[in-house]
């Protein structure tokens, strides 16, 4: 009888650690899987080339295959992972992004279609859809733009309070550290 009681309080200190290595067992299976399938997606995504818009001989308007190519598709997933508390766009205007000075209507104007040439890639907002950072994703062929002065794009989102972050296309951030890299 005494055997039956030993058993009951050792039960506790045997089936806790099984549970506990049987449950780690099965994280670090999924988090394998995972990694393995965020490697295959980063794998065709740099691969993948932006397919070209078909020419067509009838006049009319078709559908794009793809509104963003694949290192932007890339990118924004990175973004939308890593910022699940955040809201992301894509493509956006300047003009949609910043509210006009006061000022003549003839200059308002003109300062209002200086700004809608000017679009950023990707616009990270809070959950009240106020914008906190543009990103804007670089060409490999560009880090020179990384460390030459702002240009209007930087100086304008600066003067409004949003941060502006270019990422390499070619040297992206893991995607456990982009909401470092993007938020600061």
């Amino acid at each position: 009888m005494v055997a039956i009681w030993y058993l009951l309080i050792l039960a506790p200190f045997i089936a806790i650690p099984i549970l506990w290595w049987n449950y780690r067992r099965k994280i670090a299976l999924k988090e394998e899987l995972s990694g393995a399938r965020w490697e295959q997606f980063i794998s065709t995504a740099k691969s993948a080339e932006v397919p070209a818009a078909a020419a067509t001989t009838a006049p009319g308007y078709q559908r794009r295959e793809r509104i963003l190519d694949a290192g932007q598709t890339l990118v924004y997933l990175l973004l939308k992972q890593g910022m699940a508390d955040h809201e992301i766009l894509v493509n956006v205007a300047l003009a949609d992004l910043l509210d006009l000075p006061a000022g003549g209507d003839a200059e308002r104007e003109q300062r209002r279609r200086q700004l809608a040439q000017h679009r950023v890639d990707f616009v990270v907002c809070s959950k009240a859809m106020q914008p906190v950072v543009a990103v804007d994703l670089l060409a490999a062929e560009a880090p020179a733009a990384l460390t030459t002065a702002p240009d209007f794009k930087s100086l304008c989102l600066h003067q409004a309070g949003i941060r502006h972050v270019r990422l390499l296309r070619n040297a992206l951030p893991a995607r456990q550290e982009i909401r470092a890299q993007v938020l600061g």
